[in-house]
């Protein structure tokens, strides 16, 4: 049974890793609006099969194509997995110098251990301790991202950053304690190939994940549109149905507060609907700024709002209306000097055979007690 040679793998690891990169560009046009680094994941894939095709061509193409550019190539594509990672999460770190002056300096170690002092060994562990690096310190920015913001999503790429970390150290591991590697016989070395063909599995994984990853973030996003109003990005009542079904909220204290701008119609009568809706966008930055991360804020509809208050009770709510009165009558707009605004507040907080409907009617029989008793209150 014929076997399958080493160049033979080469051939069909740059062929797919080709057709990778242009699978990628075709996903980045569609996705680049929505998400950083796609462009980029798709440069990386282009420039792997480059190398990996600059490595199949090493007996018959000069030293300078085959080692030094191909070797400079793989850097590059090494260290652009870094900065597409940090493009991908949201990250902005301005490292480029760094970067430029780490490559030259592997690029110059890569052309003395070529032309000055010619040793194949030495030049795989000074590439193999920069691409472990590289894919350490991508794990680690992907992973320190994770915790912050409590995304599980971005595992498998911590995992497949790590992984290759891993790889490389081992790599140079066995390069140190093993005898020197003919550079002409490089390309049917096992562990060079393994190389390969692990940079090939590398592209298919991670292609895999950054396009499962965006689509995730993407039907995300599409669910928050669906839940969050557009003017105020509150939750909308739909949003609010999701957040209520989490049952724990009622099992301890909740107090709500029913709140609403006083005389909005005359703001829009006299100033015009944009500025109406300026109004309400200041109105739901006060709401926002003054309660908690655990607060569940809404438009309720038109300049009506709800703020629901989870382990709060009435005095505590008391406390948060006063809070978010005074901001709303203090606060003033630079290009409409002439407009004032004030707010009215209905509170109520939970008893113990309360449903949800319950605290939300006594709320805003509260508002309308509020209302009624001059406005700019709490009640």
């Amino acid at each position: 049974m014929p076997s399958l040679d080493v160049r033979t793998i080469f051939i069909i690891c740059a062929f797919f890793a080709f057709i990778y990169g242009f699978g990628m560009i075709a996903f980045a046009r569609k996705m680049s609006r929505s998400f950083d680094g796609i462009y980029l994941f798709a440069a990386i894939n282009l420039l792997i099969a480059t190398t990996i095709l600059l490595s199949f061509f090493r007996d018959y193409i000069d030293i300078v194509w085959s080692i030094i550019v191909d070797n400079s190539l793989f850097l590059l594509a090494s260290n652009l997995i870094y900065y597409a990672h940090l493009q991908f999460i949201g990250q902005k770190k301005n490292l480029v110098i760094l970067s430029t002056v780490l490559i030259i300096s592997t690029i110059s170690l890569l052309i003395f251990f070529t032309y000055i002092i010619p040793n194949t060994n030495s030049r795989i562990i000074v590439l193999s301790t920069f691409h472990g690096l590289q894919f350490l310190l991508t794990a680690r920015v992907i992973w320190r991202f994770q915790q912050q913001t409590k995304q599980t999503i971005y595992t498998p790429l911590i995992v497949i950053s790590a992984a290759f970390a891993v790889f490389f150290a081992f790599r140079l591991s066995v390069t140190v304690f093993s005898n020197d590697i003919d550079p002409y016989k490089l390309a049917n070395n096992s562990l060079h190939a393994l190389l390969i063909i692990f940079m090939m599995l590398y592209i298919a994984a991670l292609d895999f994940f950054i396009v499962l990853i965006a689509t995730e973030r993407l039907v995300q996003k599409v669910a928050d549109l669906a839940d969050r109003d557009t003017l105020t990005t509150l939750y909308n009542r739909r949003g609010l149905d999701h957040e209520m079904q989490d049952k724990h909220i009622f099992e301890k204290s909740l107090a709500v507060i029913m709140c609403d701008i006083d005389h909005f119609k005359v703001v829009n009568d006299r100033f015009g609907h944009n500025v109406g809706d300026i109004v309400i966008k200041k109105f739901a930055e006060i709401i926002k700024e003054l309660t908690r991360n655990t607060d569940i804020c809404t438009r309720w509809g038109g300049e009506e709002f709800l703020i629901i208050l989870p382990l709060t009770d009435e005095k505590n709510a008391l406390i948060v209306a006063e809070k978010i009165r005074l901001a709303c009558e203090q606060c003033t707009f630079p290009e409409q000097p002439d407009l004032l605004f004030t707010a009215s507040f209905g509170i109520c907080a939970k008893k113990e055979d309360y449903s949800f409907d319950d605290l939300v009617n006594n709320a805003d029989e509260a508002l309308y007690q509020a209302k009624t008793k001059g406005r700019n209150a709490w009640q």
